[in-house]
């Protein structure tokens, strides 16, 4: 998904920028991921198949992914990665596939496309919970799609569990100013001018330097 990926990549460059490390996301503390290599399993066999094993694949990979998150709804992110899936498997239990707005792919330029991917189909009148579906148009450079509100949620969710798990510190690093308290006044000038001992001797060390 090419919305989650970017997000990601955007999310780890943040975290970079203030003071996140990749190195950090080897101590997470995220349980039960033999639960997540099941699900993605269940939805590539469903995809493989096609027809009525993939709204089956993605029930069981929705049920496994709803384990996983149980077990660490404690983590940032994840609860928005669990609204996320739950939407898109109601919406394609619901229907039988996601379904595309062609109105979404108008917007970002292939509203001729023909859906020829089992795992989607044309919105129409027929459609449940038609505003689950993919209805968000994203005009990525080169490629416009249109995506879910349950994609958007995952997406978020993701980018906020990696920017979290990278340890970054929500702004970008810098020298702590100096307290006031631990400056001194230099010689030879007024108590309210308060340098620090560096700046002292530099100033002190200038040939136009005259103390009072």
């Amino acid at each position: 998904m090419l919305l989650v990926l970017l997000v990601l990549v955007l999310a780890a460059a943040a975290a970079l920028a203030t003071g996140g490390r990749f190195g950090r996301l080897a101590g997470n503390t995220l349980t039960g991921l033999h639960w997540l290599a099941a699900a993605a399993i269940g939805q590539l066999l469903g995809s493989a198949f096609g027809g009525t094993a993939y709204p089956i694949g993605l029930i069981g990979s929705a049920v496994c992914i709803a384990v996983f998150l149980r077990l660490n709804l404690r983590h940032a992110g994840v609860g928005l990665l669990a609204l996320g899936f739950f939407s898109n498997a109601l919406v394609v239990a619901l229907n039988g596939a996601m379904p595309v707005s062609l109105t979404a792919l108008a917007r970002v330029g292939v509203g001729d496309a023909v859906v020829t991917d089992p795992r989607h189909e044309l919105m129409d009148s027929a459609t449940r919970l038609h505003w689950l579906g993919d209805v968000v148009p994203v005009a990525l450079p080169g490629i416009g799609q249109a995506v879910s509100p349950g994609d958007v949620l995952i997406a978020a969710g993701a980018g906020l569990l990696i920017y979290t798990g990278m340890g970054a510190l929500g702004r970008v690093p810098a020298d702590a100013a100096p307290v006031w308290g631990d400056l001194e006044p230099c010689a030879g000038t007024s108590a309210l001018l308060r340098l620090s001992p560096e700046a002292c001797s530099e100033a002190e060390a200038a040939p136009d330097h005259a103390p009072e």
